[in-house]
C-alpha cells in the first residue's frame, strides 16, 4: 500500500473504524484494512496515526490511555 495522506479517503477510513465497533484498534490494524490486508509499513501506519489523531471527532473516535509510554495509541469508537 502506498497511500499517502493527501490520498486517503475520509469516508473510507470512517467506514473501516466504526466497523471495529466497540472493540479497540490500532493505527496499524486501521492501516492494514485500508490496505486490503496488507501489512502496512511503518511510515504508513504512522500517517494513519497522524490522520486518527487529526480527525478523530469526525470519526467518532477516541484515544485510550497508552499502558506503556512510547506504545502505539490504542482507539476506541465513542
Amino acid at each position: 500500500m502506498s497511500a499517502t495522506i493527501a490520498q486517503i479517503d475520509l469516508d473510507k477510513l470512517r467506514n473501516i473504524v466504526q466497523k471495529f465497533d466497540a472493540y479497540s484498534f490500532t493505527a496499524a490494524l486501521v492501516a492494514s484494512e485500508y490496505g486490503h490486508g496488507e501489512a502496512a509499513p511503518d511510515e504508513v501506519v504512522a500517517q494513519f496515526e497522524e490522520l486518527l489523531q487529526r480527525h478523530a471527532p469526525v470519526l467518532g473516535i477516541q484515544a485510550l490511555a497508552a499502558p506503556i509510554s512510547g506504545a502505539a495509541t490504542v482507539w476506541r469508537a465513542v
